[in-house]
């Protein structure tokens, strides 16, 4: 009778170390097998931001808003799965995010009808992972007048 009491109470334990540590929201891995090099491997890595953001207006249409064509090079980070694109009109914000593209993606058209002419426009784009973002590089863009002049 023993041994079946033992492993009860170690199951109980254990569920209750589980509970305490999702409550914390701590993450736990349990590994059962050796790997060469030793019994664990650790891999830590970081998620890159996006190479150089470059904002373009696309063409300039007299009487409608102005679209902007917001372009930046592919992160490295391998395990990324999504961009964010965020305007502004002054270069330290507020941004507001006006877009997601998935990875594979480096271009994002900004139509969106808030826009106006003669103004300048900053657009910071951040890599995404999960719930994980980067430190997001930037580009600003004027517009051309209402006569596209």
């Amino acid at each position: 009778m023993r041994p079946v009491h033992r492993h009860i109470s170690v199951v109980i334990v254990a569920l209750l170390v589980g509970a305490t540590l999702a409550s914390a929201q701590v993450a736990l891995a349990l590994f059962n097998k050796a790997v060469v090099g030793g019994p664990f491997t650790i891999a830590t890595s970081t998620l890159a931001a996006p190479g150089k953001v470059t904002a373009t207006q696309v063409a300039c249409r007299i009487g409608k808003n102005p679209e902007i064509e917001v372009s930046w090079s592919a992160t490295s980070s391998s395990y990324a799965t999504s961009y964010t694109v965020e305007r502004a009109t002054a270069s330290g914000g507020p941004y507001t995010s006006v877009g997601s593209v998935a990875v594979g993606k480096t271009t994002y058209l900004d139509s969106g009808g808030t826009m106006a002419y003669s103004t300048t426009y900053y657009y910071r784009v951040s890599t995404v992972y999960r719930s994980w973002t980067t430190a997001s590089t930037s580009g600003a863009v004027k517009t051309l007048g209402k006569n596209c002049a």
